[in-house]
């Protein structure tokens, strides 16, 4: 009896363990990163949503590429702020984190999208990229883009020289992931 509680217990810790893995970024509350791309925030909700597959053919159309298996179980994190001491509190913008493939490898972003659909901030956390495409100049020239932007290196998007790859991993990841969430909050 004892040892088939101990197989029960065992299997369902398991199987907590694999849905904690589906969602990747998941694994620790992201508090400092949430802060970094929106101070402002008195607190985050997080929302754990399933992209149907209506959503993923919108999503997959736009993008004109493959969703990542990893992007259809998404975590997005609604930031809630107040405008004064009295007000009540309302959510002012939605964002995720995603990963894009750099030369250097996986570059994880977070993305802030407005009410609106239209990207606030784009900013870049575990990389292994130059230091060029964590400056400021490259990163706020995705501000106020929104999904009918091409987001290309050499087009709408300007990539520091002899880094152009990666500067586009980071252009198509940032867009990826304001696909998402308009068409997760059905922001067109």
């Amino acid at each position: 009896m004892k040892v088939r509680l101990l197989l029960i217990i065992a299997a369902a810790c398991a199987a907590v363990l694999l849905e904690a893995a589906a969602y990747g970024h998941d694994l620790v509350w992201p508090a400092e990163k949430l802060k970094t791309l929106f101070p402002e925030a008195i607190s985050f909700e997080q929302k754990n949503l399933y992209v149907s597959g209506e959503q993923k053919a919108a999503i997959e159309k736009a993008l004109g590429a493959r969703l990542p298996e990893e992007d259809m179980k998404p975590s997005i994190y609604l930031a809630i702020v107040k405008s004064a001491a009295d007000a009540q509190p309302r959510k002012a913008a939605a964002m995720m984190f995603i990963d894009a493939q750099g030369e250097g490898g996986k570059i994880e972003l977070g993305v802030v999208v407005s009410g609106k659909g239209e990207l606030l901030k784009v900013r870049i956390f575990e990389n292994k990229e130059s230091p060029k495409l964590l400056e400021q100049s490259f990163l706020k020239q995705f501000e106020g883009k929104k999904a009918g932007n091409p987001f290309r290196a050499g087009a709408d998007v300007k990539a520091p020289a002899g880094i152009e790859k990666s500067a586009q991993a980071i252009a198509s990841g940032a867009r990826r992931g304001m696909l998402i969430i308009n068409e997760m909050f059905r922001k067109k």
